[in-house]
């Protein structure tokens, strides 16, 4: 992907008569360098102000992208795109994407339960017995981080 974007960034700021400083408010200079020439990859919200400084939606510029990454057309890949967005709205929907915002965050799951089950008994156990964290982790060959965890878990009606 990245050769990919460095041509059509570098040919659109080009053809547009932008100079790299141009899209300072995108990118440093450096920065924007080392994206044209292939060498990094901006982040989804870099990639966002470039696409905006150089007059186009996020959307634009990845269908840009991926058409000269695939040598085919900007029409067939947002197609191809719009097919799979209808085939995966049958399975998902918007408010089930929206239900892991909270805001303009991403809304915090809660921890989820151990898959092992029976190292969180034996830790619940040590600390019964009245073992510290270390201790337990000694005793059970386990990373304290791991025991960190689950000290404070409990079993579930379900375990």
């Amino acid at each position: 992907m990245k050769p990919a974007l460095a041509a059509v960034v570098r040919t659109i700021r080009e053809k547009l008569g932008f100079t790299q400083e141009n899209l300072a408010n995108a990118a440093s200079r450096t920065y924007l360098s080392k994206i044209e020439n292939a060498v990094s990859s901006p982040t989804v919200e870099k990639f966002a102000e470039l696409a905006e400084a150089l007059g186009l939606s996020p959307t634009a510029l990845m269908a840009l992208v991926v058409s000269t990454r695939d040598n085919t057309s900007v029409a067939a890949i947002l197609t191809k795109a719009h097919d799979e967005l209808d085939n995966l709205g049958a399975k998902v929907s918007a408010e089930d994407i929206r239900q892991h915002l909270s805001g303009v965050e991403v809304a915090k799951r809660p921890a989820s339960r151990p898959a092992d089950i029976a190292k969180l008994q034996k830790v619940l156990a040590c600390k019964e017995a009245g073992l510290t964290k270390a201790e337990t982790a000694r005793r059970l060959g386990l990373t304290r981080s791991t025991v960190g965890f689950l000290w404070e878990r409990s079993l579930t009606t379900e375990d």
